[in-house]
């Protein structure tokens, strides 16, 4: 008989493989962003007293929620601060990159059909997932390296490095564990990650909360494994054991995730699948109102997400104005009042979920592709359809979900805000510059288009733009990245609240006509390519 491991070593091998420019983009961009941020924040904070002032911020609850618990902030050392304010954010990142990578080579193989062939040969049936298990496992050995060797350059002590970046690394090995889980619960590797990413929300949210109500973290802190890595007290008070948790946290999660692998049919899930309507109803007739009916279930999640998102950057307004009042004189009148600077930070939380709106238009219209592989673009397109039409139409509907998705979440945003801090026409001025945003989140959908219309493969290009704003928006001014390239963002030239400006117009002019080009552009492509394509 066929050991059931047989063949795992020949499936890491094919794993690695289809992975290694992607792991090394993580790798690499992982090891950057820890190199310019710590040369950055060394360089911007030389000072002890400078130090300090940050220490004043992060100690706010909106710092804690935001960064970490706090350890360090009564002599705020370089370490310290890179512990406190870059944990959680590589956290989240590593673990949406351990998520995709489980759930993609687990329940994405089987929904394509790989798995089901690879089985027909000598190839034992806990090979595939056991492959997955061992390439989570080589990925965070190498994510671990990558974040101590960064911190190492900044001449920081060894040991706490090192620990350091296997506390991110213990991270990754959790949440991949939680991603290879859910691609056992659910039927789709779009609902196994949604399931994966839902729990790295609560564990985020329980984290946060529970370092506010104590200061260096609280009981219910410890419900979240997040808060185990963070308790390590990197270049504070360096402890060890916090680790051993999220080991025996990943180890459990990958033997459970076997166990119930072993004891589901191939491409099924354990979580039961409500059975559909035996006739479509009159209104599912048009591509617009199909795409909607296959999309609308992760629109909602991500509804959901900005909206409490903007509910938490709301109710964290008043904090930053108290803790505005603890700043040196030389601070308050550089950032030009207290009223001044809750606009700023208003204006970074909406930036902040405007990158949330672009990456769900970006998701919407790369549905594309997987409509395409599964055959059932040619489906419908059998039918008489156009295909300017049918693309057009998940162009259209990307678009305006993300854009009311971004409105609903600035209108949350102004009610929070104007309940805690009485500011006189934050509901408008929001809203005005939501307006600004909506052509660039229309370029967002008009790029992915047009990557997919020359190929399906290269529809994960339209991330590019995302990562781009992200990093220009919200890290940029950490980053101290260059003038010409923070101008390059449609990001950049938005109505700004503090500022009291409105938007580019000629910019945002330019950008919804390259949209509109490059919308009918994809769209003249599409009619000339193959169906299915390459």
């Amino acid at each position: 008989m066929t050991s059931p491991w047989r063949g795992t070593a020949t499936l890491v091998g094919l794993a690695r493989r289809r992975d290694r420019v992607r792991l090394v983009i993580w790798l690499a961009a992982v090891g950057l962003l820890l190199l310019a941020g710590g040369q950055e924040l060394t360089g911007v904070f030389a000072t002890a007293q400078q130090r300090q002032v940050r220490a004043n911020l992060m100690g706010q609850p909106s710092g804690i929620f935001m960064g970490g618990p706090g350890y360090g902030l009564d002599d705020y050392t370089v370490g310290a601060m890179m512990a406190n304010e870059y944990t959680l954010f590589l956290v989240v990142a590593v673990a949406i990159m351990a998520l995709q990578l489980t759930v993609r080579h687990t329940r994405g193989e089987e929904a394509a059909g790989r798995v089901e062939l690879v089985l027909s040969a000598r190839v034992g049936r806990h090979a595939p997932p056991t492959a997955a298990s061992l390439l989570l496992v080589g990925s965070t050995a190498l994510m671990s390296a990558v974040c101590a060797l960064a911190l190492l350059t900044l001449d920081l002590p060894a040991e706490d490095c090192w620990a350091w970046g296997l506390g991110i690394g213990a991270q990754m090995l959790v949440f991949g564990a939680v991603g290879l889980l859910c691609a056992q619960l659910s039927t789709t590797p779009r609902g196994a990650l949604g399931l994966g990413l839902a729990v790295l929300g609560v564990a985020a949210v329980v984290r946060g909360v529970g370092d506010i109500v104590q200061l260096h973290g609280s009981w219910l802190s410890w419900f979240s494994p997040i808060a185990w890595s963070m308790q390590t007290r990197a270049f504070v008070d360096l402890r060890w054991w916090p680790l051993l948790p999220c080991l025996a946290l990943g180890a459990v999660l990958l033997a459970a995730a076997m166990l119930l692998q072993a004891r589901r049919d191939l491409d099924a899930g354990l979580l039961p699948q409500r059975p559909g309507r035996p006739g479509a109803r009159a209104w599912l007739r048009g591509p617009l109102t199909l795409g909607w009916r296959l999309t609308r279930v992760s629109t909602v999640t991500w509804l959901v997400a900005l909206v409490l998102l903007a509910v938490t950057y709301g109710s964290l307004a008043p904090s930053l104005r108290d803790s505005f009042a603890d700043l040196p004189g030389s601070f308050q009148a550089m950032m030009g009042g207290a009223d001044r600077a809750v606009q700023g930070f208003l204006d970074l939380a909406l930036a902040v979920m405007a990158c949330g709106a672009g990456a769900l238009a970006v998701s919407l219209v790369a549905r594309l592709r997987g409509e395409e592989t599964a055959a059932r673009t040619e489906l419908v397109l059998s039918h008489p359809l156009r295909r300017s039409r049918w693309l057009l139409s998940w162009w259209l509907l990307a678009g305006a979900v993300s854009a009311v998705v971004l409105l609903l979440s600035a209108l949350t945003l102004a009610a929070t805000t104007s309940a805690v801090i009485p500011l006189e026409g934050l509901s408008a001025d929001l809203v005005a510059a939501w307006a600004s945003y909506v052509p660039a989140l229309a370029l967002m959908c008009s790029g992915t288009a047009l990557a997919y219309a020359i190929s399906p493969r290269l529809t994960g290009l339209g991330w590019l733009p995302v990562v781009f704003v992200l990093v220009t928006a919200v890290l940029g001014p950490l980053l101290n990245l260059p003038e010409w390239l923070v101008e390059l963002s449609p990001f950049a030239h938005v109505a700004r609240l503090a500022d009291g400006t409105g938007p580019d117009a000629g910019y945002v002019t330019a950008t919804a006509v390259l949209a509109l080009a490059a919308a009918a552009g994809a769209a003249v492509i599409f009619r000339r390519r193959d169906v299915p394509g390459r």
